[in-house]
């Protein structure tokens, strides 16, 4: 495995593995429809400001007023380098997202972009990503096999039809790794976040880390489940169970491990932000 160097993997705080001298990011929560039902999340964008975790924001803003808000904070902070979309929906599948970016870029061409996605319609906008120049891209894959798929993806929206199941679990996935690929392929660096089940996906990820060095993806991070309330029975890894997983991976492909699990709407550096 190669090392990588520079940008993202210095300053990046989502890639570097320094701590020091890391640049600030903005998380614009602009994205309101998920494509993609998940077990741990509730599609939930509320009042709450203490709940930590990520795709949940307070509440959502307009483009106009996303675009306004980045640049006031980045007056405000010279630091404030990476303005970025993870939701709190799915970013790829709200158009909100590219108005958004599009008008920042018009703005300042001299701030990086990043964005969280689930993969699923990341094939077919990579000419967008490319265009509006979105260096960074993490993709949440947490299955490489169908039938562990199943069990993390209650339904998805696939070509404007719902799945579930086994078929969901083998698009999904073919999805996925196509857009990883192609987005690799125009020299946008990807992260991987796989959430981490203990009980439902500790067995994929021997699998799922090669796959992902065999498509060229920088860096895995695999994080904990964080349940919801509808949730109470996902049991989140233990940190041997963590250090486990991690160690998997790391047979095959760099790791990150300082992730803070962010929310969709706060602004700074990871554990040390602010929600907007």
């Amino acid at each position: 495995m190669a090392t990588p160097e520079n940008y993202p993997f210095l300053l990046h705080p989502c890639y570097s593995e320094s701590r020091k001298g890391l640049w600030a990011r903005i998380h614009l929560p602009v994205a309101r429809f998920c494509n993609v039902k998940c077990i741990f999340c509730d599609h939930s964008a509320g009042s709450a400001c203490h709940t930590s975790k990520p795709g949940f924001a307070a509440s959502l803003m307009e483009p106009k007023e996303a675009i306004a808000r980045t640049l006031e904070e980045v007056e405000k902070n010279p630091r404030l380098k990476i303005v970025a979309v993870s939701g709190p929906g799915e970013p790829l599948a709200n158009e909100e997202t590219f108005v958004t970016l599009k008008g920042v870029r018009e703005k300042n061409r001299y701030l990086k972009f990043c964005l969280s996605t689930n993969g699923v319609l990341l094939k077919e906008t990579t000419s967008n990503l490319e265009e509006l120049g979105i260096s960074t891209i993490s993709v949440s894959m947490s299955a490489i096999f169908p039938e562990t798929a199943a069990q993390i993806y209650e339904w998805a929206l696939i070509d404007e039809k719902r799945t579930q199941g086994l078929e969901m679990g083998e698009i999904l996935i073919d999805k996925q790794l196509a857009g990883i690929e192609r987005a690799v392929s125009l020299g946008i660096t990807v992260k991987v976040n796989t959430i981490l089940i203990p009980s439902i996906n500790m067995d994929d990820i021997s699998s799922l880390s090669k796959h992902l060095s065999k498509l060229g993806v920088a860096l895995q991070n695999i994080v904990p489940v964080i349940s919801s309330w509808n949730t109470p029975k996902l049991v989140p890894p233990s940190r041997r169970e963590l250090d486990e997983a991690r160690q998997i991976g790391s047979k095959n492909i760099l790791q990150f491990t300082h992730c803070q699990q962010c929310r969709s709407d706060v602004v700074g550096v990871p554990g040390n932000d602010r929600i907007l």
